[in-house]
């Protein structure tokens, strides 16, 4: 699988995962929106891979 592709599919499983845990415990905490910010960043970084080749 190329590099791009890993790293969207990570950050969409990771994107999915915070929110389904923050829906079950009924709170947003600081962990749960860094790792929201951080499935975000890995999805944005594998767009930008995809785009630019690198």
């Amino acid at each position: 699988m190329e590099e791009w592709k890993k790293s969207v599919l990570i950050g969409g499983i990771l994107l999915i995962l915070a929110i389904l845990f923050a829906i079950l415990r009924n709170e947003i905490n600081i962990w749960i929106i860094l790792i929201i910010l951080l499935a975000v960043i890995d999805i944005i970084l594998g767009v930008l891979r995809k785009i630019k080749k690198i």
